[in-house]
Formats: structure tokens, sequence, C-alpha cells
């Protein structure tokens, strides 16, 4: 019972851990989207852009506190992306490339932000 209760905190903590890297510091998430969209040479990023960013971010998260499963392989990384693609972009079956370019940065993010917990746990 211990080692249950013990693996639920541990748990707890590495999704709020999680969730407060990709919500923090809404300002350098902006300048770090501005190059993302510069390197894919999409140009600036518009105000529905940032938005857009961040409604993708609170559904992650949401999909993190609901989850118990935070171990993400490239077919999770694939099937979520798909995933918001069609729930933010298909509109008339429509997505725009800065869209696509937003939630593949929203997606990039958290795949770094794993990274850096596992390498931490070593």
């Amino acid at each position: 019972m211990q080692d249950n209760s013990a693996d639920e905190t541990e748990i707890a903590s590495m999704k709020k851990s999680i969730n407060d890297a990709l919500e923090a510091e809404y300002y350098d998430r902006m300048q770090a989207l501005d190059s993302w969209l510069r390197d894919l040479k999409l140009g600036t990023p518009e105000q529905k852009d940032y938005a857009l960013m961040q409604d993708a971010i609170n559904m992650l998260q949401g999909q993190i506190r609901d989850s118990n499963n935070l171990e993400y392989t490239d077919d999770d990384y694939q099937e979520v992306t798909k995933e918001f693609y069609e729930e933010f972009l298909d509109e008339e079956g429509i997505a725009n490339l800065h869209g696509r370019a937003v939630i593949d940065f929203v997606i990039d993010r958290l795949k770094r932000i794993l990274e850096d917990l596992r390498m931490g746990d070593k």
C-alpha cells in the first residue's frame, strides 16, 4: 500500500512539473514561437497563432492531468498531433500552415520537457 501511495505522489508531482513547464514564461514561449515560424519561413505569428498555442497547451495540460501514462512514444506524439489538427484546424477540411506549425511547436515543446525530465531522473 505504501509503494502505491508513493507512486501516485511521484506521478502527481511529475504531472505538475510537466504542466508547469508547459505554462511557464508566456513571453519566452511567444518569442520561441516567433523563431519557430520564422525558421519555417512562415512569417510573423498573428494574435490568433498565440491564442492557438495557448488553447493547445491548455488541452494538452488537461490530457496530462487525466492520464496515467506519462511515457510518450513517437506514435503517441503523432496521435496527439493528429488529434490537435482535427480539434483546432479541420474546419471544412482545411488546416493552414501556420496552425499546423503552432501545434507542431506545442508538441515539440512537450517532447523537450519530457526529455529534460527523463534526463533529470538519470
